[in-house]
């Protein structure tokens, strides 16, 4: 009996971690004005609007607080806007 509940609660808990790992990985913009909301990925090509300068390339996530685009790390609170590329 207490080994079939750690099974189910150590099966529980990798559920959660995955389930977690896969959700840091789709971060969601949402519009201010419309409240739409839209998730990009890893790899999308993105352009970021920053407070100090603008760059266009493939979106690389670092952490909570960082992205990556073509090498150079920008700061979350930075971003002004961002835009990207319309998929056909």
């Amino acid at each position: 009996m207490r080994k079939t509940i750690v099974k189910i609660i150590g099966l529980l808990c990798l559920l959660v971690i995955n389930y977690n790992s896969y959700a840091q990985k789709r971060p969601e913009l949402k519009n201010i004005v419309t409240h739409k909301v839209r998730k990009i990925k890893e790899n999308d090509r993105i352009t970021v609007h920053t407070k100090y300068f603008k760059i266009k390339g493939l979106l690389k996530i670092i952490d909570k607080k960082t992205i990556m685009i073509n090498g150079r790390k920008i700061k979350i609170d930075d971003i002004i806007k961002i835009n990207t590329k319309a998929s056909n």
